[in-house]
């Protein structure tokens, strides 16, 4: 876990720095926060784009919604949900998902796969595969480890290892 902050708007930058850095293994599509104050409401973190991978026809997109909340220490960003999905060839391959709030039943962590399968009266692709929570680091190293997205980075694996650790 990261060190605490002086500020809403400090721990908000950490948290960005640190989503930045993760995903500089992959993309250098730039990545927008969307509020650096604490509030009732989440706020946004994604991609100012849908990246494109190098090493295949791959494409990757981001989003989390996180909250600033002050403890006895001081600021720290929270993430309260996301989707990471990552595309091959203009379609959605895998996507990961959390959205514990909203108007969806399905409020646990779980993956859809892009599959054009038939199952019963149901279609693979929006049946909710449950996961338990994923990191972003998880779905990068999955990228290029597993789907050959070449590394915009030599110390990848680092900053993946990084990441897991907080």
């Amino acid at each position: 876990m990261p060190p605490p902050s002086r500020t809403p708007a400090e721990a908000v930058e950490h948290y960005r720095g640190r989503t930045v850095r993760l995903l500089s293994c992959v993309t250098s599509v730039h990545v927008v926060v969307r509020a650096y104050h604490a509030s009732d409401a989440p706020h946004q973190l994604e991609l100012a784009d849908t990246a494109k991978m190098r090493g295949g026809p791959f494409s990757f997109d981001v989003a989390e919604q996180y909250e600033v909340r002050q403890d006895v220490d001081g600021w720290r960003v929270e993430i309260l949900g996301y989707l990471y999905a990552i595309g091959y060839e203009g379609r959605e391959l895998i996507a990961y998902h959390w959205h514990p709030r909203g108007a969806s039943p399905i409020t646990r962590p779980h993956m859809h796969v892009g599959a054009d399968v038939q199952v019963g009266d149901r279609w693979l692709a929006k049946v909710h595969l449950p996961t338990g929570p994923v990191g972003l680091e998880q779905v990068v190293a999955l990228a290029i480890a597993e789907l050959g997205t070449e590394p915009l980075r030599d110390d990848w694996q680092r900053l993946i290892d990084e990441a897991a650790a907080r």
